[in-house]
């Protein structure tokens, strides 16, 4: 007997996929004993889902990458979509304050919290050490590795490369602006020190 399964609907796809898979990682972020990481990584996590959203939901272009992606996103996929956000504010963060932040402890809280493997580690530091060298390398090389490694996307074309650039570049802002509405990163370095 055939049995009718309906479509599922786009939002509980992404709360499905992405929103639920955050708990693992939220729960990991508040062991860490140092409350700037603590506070950086729960917020990244938390505008990482709000980004979800945005750009898979709502963001209506004709060329929105993620938008495409939507019926092939796997809790697998929202994972690695959630580690990826995570390394982007990581990496820009560190490379703003970088007289403050140094990327190895960066990089050791985000292993922590977000279980990186050895696979994603790499990446992660391939992408600092091209976020050293300049900041277009960087965004070029993170927007190529987001669709290969979330979604499997060997080529783009250049309106999705842009498209996932843009993304990245304006959650990063949306991010900051939202983590240092109240404290700034400095405030939040000195206290976390104390």
């Amino acid at each position: 007997m055939y049995t009718f399964q309906k479509k599922p609907k786009k939002q509980d796809i992404i709360k499905e996929n992405i929103e639920e898979q955050k708990y693992f990682f939220l729960e990991r972020a508040e062991k860490l004993e140092n409350s700037f990481y603590e506070s950086f990584f729960e917020h990244s996590i938390e505008n990482a889902v709000a980004d979800a959203y945005e750009i898979f939901l709502e963001t209506k272009t004709e060329y929105n990458y993620f938008e495409q992606q939507l019926p092939t996103l796997d809790k697998e996929k929202g994972k690695r979509f959630l580690k990826l956000v995570a390394i982007y504010h990581s990496i820009r963060l560190s490379r703003i304050k970088r007289r403050k932040l140094r990327w190895r402890e960066m990089k050791r809280n985000l292993y922590y919290v977000f279980q990186l493997n050895d696979t994603e580690k790499k990446l992660a530091d391939v992408l600092y050490g091209c976020a050293k060298s300049g900041e277009s390398c960087f965004s070029d090389l993170f927007a190529k590795t987001t669709a290969r490694y979330v979604f499997g996307s060997l080529t783009l074309s250049p309106f999705s490369l842009a498209f996932i650039e843009n993304f990245c570049y304006n959650s990063f802002n949306s991010f900051m602006a939202s983590f240092t509405k109240y404290l700034s990163v400095n405030v939040r370095l000195k206290r976390a020190a104390s």
